[in-house]
């Protein structure tokens, strides 16, 4: 219950936090346009694309995520990474069923629909306005990529700029991958970035919980 609790609480923080700066840029920009959903890109998504960039989408896709960049990282470090508490995915370690909701939430809410608010929903879709979608989608990724590196440094995890560089680059690669499924394969929603985001994260907090 204790872990359901602090995901819950982790969720809304993350929610708050992260859809400040959209609500506030929406509230005084955007309100009498459009309402804040469909503003943010949070709609039914439609394919834009033919069926096989979908499918070749998915392939590339499922070779990133299957991608391990920790076999380039020693072992002294990646056992730090695997005991630190400051990793939200090491609490799921070894509980195994007990780690279902909780990472539910966590994953698809607290990450999935936070994050993707404010990097596909808000800056992606200024930038694309204004530096074309190419550009947008690049600039995203980028400024994701450096999020996890702060976020790193905030939490006072010790782990070397190769691991920061690794970091930055497979996670810049993610979200420029779901900045491209968003606004080139489907209409500009969001949708399709946060089930696959938080699909992804709860798929790797279930290897940890039952590992």
């Amino acid at each position: 219950m204790q872990l359901i609790i602090s995901s819950v609480t982790t969720a809304i923080t993350n929610l708050i936090v992260f859809s400040i700066l959209p609500v506030i840029w929406w509230f005084f920009r955007h309100r009498k346009k459009e309402g804040f959903f469909r503003w943010i890109g949070f709609f039914k998504p439609q394919l834009n694309s033919e069926l096989w960039v979908l499918l070749l989408f998915a392939i590339l896709y499922y070779f990133f995520y299957n991608f391990d960049f920790t076999q380039f990282v020693d072992s002294k470090t990646l056992a730090y990474i695997e005991n630190s508490s400051s990793v939200s995915a090491n609490a799921f370690a070894g509980i195994g069923a007990a780690a279902i909701l909780p990472a539910l939430i966590e994953n698809f809410i607290a990450n999935g629909i936070a994050e993707e608010i404010l990097y596909r929903g808000f800056l992606c879709k200024r930038l694309c306005k204004k530096a074309g979608v190419v550009q947008g989608i690049i600039i995203q990724a980028v400024l994701f990529g450096l999020m996890h590196n702060i976020l790193y440094v905030l939490a006072g995890l010790d782990v070397g700029l190769w691991y920061h560089t690794l970091t930055f680059i497979f996670t810049g690669i993610g979200a420029l991958l779901l900045g491209w499924l968003n606004e080139k394969i489907f209409n500009g929603s969001i949708i399709p970035s946060i089930l696959l985001h938080g699909a992804g994260n709860f798929i790797a907090s279930m290897l940890v919980a039952f590992a």
